[in-house]
């Protein structure tokens, strides 16, 4: 498969976040948050924990970030088994972006940012306060890793709270 100058990833970076133009489009998205966007709807996609020769197991080990998956499967757990609501999450192949998963996505990057506050609050909202307090711890610990691999996900310095939906 040849990969065009439009599909590589330095042009993906580089490209401004005004992407297509279509409403709530996922090519709008930097690379961290497709990652994240990739990785909620695999593991929905999937129904089971990811083990070695999965779609996901394998997109974690490609992108250097094989530790993050244990802490990002029992935060995803953790956030819809103990949701307060059913999350919607489109299939891996969909091109929008839904609420649900901006704000999952959202909540990576308050993770990241040590913006402990504003994401405990919404996980308080999203989930029961056990489920939500070991979402939280295990989405700090794979944001984290995350941002060592390079793949940053934390709002600006400033009010992080106005990014969740």
């Amino acid at each position: 498969m040849k990969v065009t100058a439009e599909q590589s990833v330095g042009q993906q970076v580089g490209a401004g976040r005004e992407g297509c133009g279509r409403p709530e489009c996922a090519c709008a998205l930097p690379i961290g948050e497709r990652f994240v966007l990739w990785a909620i709807r695999q593991w929905q996609h999937d129904r089971a924990l990811p083990t070695e020769g999965s779609a996901l197991h394998g997109g974690f080990k490609v992108a250097g970030v094989l530790d993050a998956l244990p802490d990002f499967a029992i935060a995803m757990d953790a956030v819809f088994f103990g949701g307060r609501r059913v999350l919607r999450v489109h299939l891996p192949t969909c091109s929008q972006v839904s609420r649900d998963e901006a704000t999952l996505i959202a909540l990576c990057g308050l993770a990241q940012g040590d913006h402990d506050g504003p994401l405990g609050a919404s996980l308080a909202v999203l989930a029961v306060p056990s489920a939500a307090r070991v979402a939280g711890d295990r989405l700090k610990n794979f944001a984290a890793i995350l941002g060592r691999a390079g793949l940053r996900l934390a709002p600006p310095v400033g009010e992080a709270g106005a990014l969740i939906n």
